[in-house]
């Protein structure tokens, strides 16, 4: 059940955009909104990211909970940004959330046009006092099958404050309008590797080459906020050079036929997928 909000926008499951709030995320590829979980909610989302950040699930979760900083492999230990994927997969209980409730009311009024459905979900956490714990500037879509309609909205709520220092988001406003996708390449972990022939199944990260234009802006956000970005827009987030954990929830919408057609050719978000990037290039 949800709590009563302070935040005048929202009530109960409701959260209202406005047009302006709309016409930027169609126009520059995202939003960042203050204040959408109370503090009561956000202590029930708790106790299950910290479950699955912990690594209690590693051994059931395989591939699915791993460093995405790092290549597959990496001992627990060593572990620097924290990634669990499908928590709700993993454990069904959680599934249909606050977050997710609240998400996917706004992804309607984000997507008037068709029936967005959550495709996936996955916690990140970065640990204190670790610089690389970063991810490298790309584009979502540059991981995915490219669909004919590529249409979506991902959702990070932030369960713990987000500035500069321990790694927020940033954008590159209106790189989503760009025409072409830009080249995507897996990220090599050392210097040997750089010139081998790496596959994506080796390395989950994937990188971009920067463009000369390109004009960075943070997305700080307290926790509670939420950011809201597209598929297409060019992102990235720094190293955590704090004391403490940067925590993040994050749920993306896709228009349900385009999940459907994931799914009809075993892609489900899953790093234990076994897809053929060879032949994949549009379905």
């Amino acid at each position: 059940q949800f709590m009563k909000s302070n935040n005048k926008k929202r009530h109960g499951y409701n959260f209202s955009l406005t047009k302006k709030e709309i016409s930027q995320f169609n126009t520059q590829g995202y939003l960042v909104l203050k204040n959408v979980l109370t503090e009561k909610e956000m202590l029930n989302i708790d106790p299950v990211f910290d479950h699955f950040i912990s690594g209690k699930e590693q051994k059931r979760m395989k591939k699915d909970f791993c460093d995405m900083s790092q290549p597959y492999g990496t001992p627990f230990e060593k572990f620097q940004l924290v990634n669990a994927m499908l928590p709700g997969k993993y454990m069904p209980s959680f599934k249909e959330n606050i977050f997710f409730k609240v998400a996917q009311n706004i992804s309607k009024q984000l997507y008037p046009s068709g029936i967005p459905d959550m495709d996936y979900e996955q916690f990140l956490a970065k640990k204190p006092t670790k610089k690389e714990a970063e991810f490298s500037m790309h584009q979502d879509l540059g991981y995915w099958p490219k669909t004919k309609n590529t249409w979506t909205a991902t959702f990070s709520l932030a369960l713990s404050d987000a500035d500069i220092v321990n790694g927020c988001l940033h954008v590159i406003p209106g790189s989503n309008n760009e025409k072409n996708l830009r080249e995507h390449k897996p990220k090599s972990y050392s210097e040997s590797e750089k010139n081998s022939n790496e596959k994506r199944d080796d390395s989950h990260t994937l990188v971009i080459e920067s463009n000369p234009n390109d004009k960075l802006v943070y997305l700080p956000v307290k926790r509670g906020d939420i950011t809201i970005h597209d598929e297409r827009i060019v992102h990235g987030s720094g190293g955590n050079n704090s004391d403490k954990w940067r925590k993040t929830y994050i749920i993306a919408f896709r228009d349900s036929e385009t999940i459907k057609k994931e799914r009809s050719i075993g892609f489900t978000h899953s790093h234990n997928d076994k897809v053929d990037w060879e032949k994949i290039i549009s379905i």
